[in-house]
């Protein structure tokens, strides 16, 4: 018996996350795990079956290349300091505090819009939200899929723009000094996300028409915002 279907369109399911080459040795009991494995396909021959278990899951990708880093500080420090040195060359990595012992991470966490945001929107789900000291990161994975531009009640409401505003307003809730966004891609695939990021990256005025209902930000801070959102391509790791 096989330890996986194939889908209608040809992407291989494994049956079980003990079976899939990548997930079997990461921590699969872990509770964010256990609820990505209760999110199912709804049709066809992979019916009922994880989505995190499909060969293209960026969920899958992600646990295998960050979960690891819960009970490993030395390598917590070595992933980190590579991520915010690839995506914010520029920064002072003193400002991210990656040596610190105040490092948390948090797998797909919900986080609420702007309670001054009028158009109707549900939580926003980053696939890694990392606390550095005084700096909190959103980590959005891309695998093969495109960043989403738009949501259910809003049309220009891409998924980039969406995740700075959700990352400033949550950052400055817990009393944080800093927030950043970084679009995560794993390989070469064709995707929309280097092109998205770059709609405002260094583009403070592209943020500030996005935010009108953010009288919490002053002028500079759509200058700290422009500045701190930044795509990173990492190797695809079914390579490795």
């Amino acid at each position: 018996m096989n330890d996986y279907t194939i889908s209608e369109s040809g992407v291989k399911v494994w049956n079980r996350p003990e079976a899939h080459p990548l997930l079997k040795d990461t921590d699969i009991s872990h509770p964010k795990f256990r609820d990505k494995l209760a999110e199912v396909f709804s049709r066809g021959k992979v019916k009922g079956l994880p989505r995190v278990l499909s060969e293209n899951s960026e969920d899958a990708l992600t646990w295998y290349c960050f979960s690891p880093l819960l009970n490993d500080s030395g390598g917590r420090i070595k992933v980190l300091y590579e991520l915010c040195c690839g995506a914010f060359p520029e920064v002072d990595v003193s400002n991210f505090e990656v040596s610190s012992n105040s490092v948390e991470l948090a797998f797909w966490p919900k986080l609420s819009p702007p309670d001054t945001r009028t158009i109707r929107e549900g939580p926003s789900e980053p696939d890694l939200m990392i606390t550095l000291g005084r700096a909190l990161i959103l980590v959005e994975a891309k695998y093969k899929s495109c960043v989403s531009t738009k949501t259910s009640y809003d049309g220009t409401r891409d998924q980039v723009i969406r995740l700075l505003d959700v990352g400033s307003w949550h950052a400055r809730y817990l009393g944080l000094d800093r927030n950043y966004v970084i679009v995560l891609q794993y390989g070469d695939a064709e995707t929309n996300a280097e092109e998205i990021v770059e709609k405002y990256k260094d583009n403070p005025d592209a943020i500030w028409r996005a935010f009108p209902y953010r009288a919490d930000l002053a002028e500079n801070d759509f200058d700290d915002l422009a500045c701190s959102v930044s795509f990173v391509r990492w190797p695809n790791p079914w390579d490795t």
